[in-house]
């Protein structure tokens, strides 16, 4: 794993080195989040290739239920128990 060094200027910006850009295909524009996990920050970008992994991750097996049709049967659960 290679490390980069970079200064947050006193706006509170960074710059991703160029290499980085590169090999990650980011480009200006080009959304993404910050999270904290452990005591470090996680800079996530949101690319084509990151979106195509959370809809893959998000697809149901064969035979499964869609996320969608859990959260439906999830709530007519709770319903039934309120009553």
């Amino acid at each position: 794993m290679t490390s980069y060094r970079t200064t947050i200027s006193s706006k509170g910006q960074v710059v991703i080195p160029a290499e980085l850009r590169e090999q990650l295909g980011l480009e200006k524009g080009t959304p993404a989040t910050w999270s904290e996990e452990q005591g470090r920050l996680v800079l996530t970008p949101i690319t084509e290739r990151r979106i195509n992994e959370i809809m893959g991750f998000l697809k149901p097996a064969p035979g499964e239920p869609s996320m969608f049709d859990e959260l439906f049967a999830e709530r007519e659960r709770e319903r039934k128990r309120e009553k």
